[in-house]
């Protein structure tokens, strides 16, 4: 029993936010494991009991507060290249960073609970999907390579993001760009040195 996606009053949504911030925090600091009820209902000041109305148990909790954080766009194939490489290792580091943090990345790569990983990768799906379809719509368009294989490109991305972050401990904001700048070359053949376009 998830969020209803009908209109919410003003009160309904700031104390959504607040759950989710609150879900959010504990998951970045300290895994799925530490997103509980009480955890949440401590850290976002919303009553469990208001918690439980919403939500069945902490794993629809988990599930919906991940479906709100990771976005899903609507990209299209026209403009530049390397400038959408940029935009999309941002809004990895974003979800990566932001969404699940080193807390919430470290269960997710031990799948230490299952639960949580199959909501991290329902939401995560229908992103690499349109990054793949991104991919394909430039390779038709002409603007990379025709052999580019989209799902590569979509595990390079994510890659990106954990290898820095072993790499360096941390992922700052434009840490990626190097990263994307590397992708372009190889998505379009043309030389570094070369400007986009």
């Amino acid at each position: 029993m998830t969020d209803p996606t009908d209109d919410l009053t003003p009160l309904q949504r700031a104390r959504r936010a607040r759950v989710d911030e609150a879900a959010l925090a504990l998951l970045r600091g300290g895994g799925p494991s530490a997103v509980t009820m009480e955890a949440v209902a401590a850290t976002s000041g919303v009553a469990k009991t208001t918690l439980y109305r919403r939500y069945r148990d902490r794993g629809d909790l988990l599930a919906a507060t991940l479906g709100r954080a990771v976005r899903v766009w609507e990209p299209t194939p026209t403009g530049d290249v390397r400038a959408g490489l940029r935009a999309v290792l941002a809004e990895t580091r974003r979800q990566m960073h932001d969404v699940l943090g080193s807390g919430g990345l470290a269960a997710l790569v031990a799948d230490e609970d299952p639960a949580f990983t199959a909501a991290v990768r329902a939401v995560l799906v229908p992103w690499a999907q349109a990054l793949c379809d991104l991919v394909a719509a430039h390779a038709r368009a002409g603007t990379v390579r025709p052999d580019v294989d989209p799902d590569a490109v979509v595990t390079l991305l994510l890659g990106a993001y954990v290898g820095h972050l072993l790499w360096h401990r941390d992922v700052p904001a434009g840490a990626l760009d190097p990263a994307a700048d590397l992708m372009w070359v190889a998505l379009t053949g043309r030389p570094a040195t070369q400007p986009p376009g």
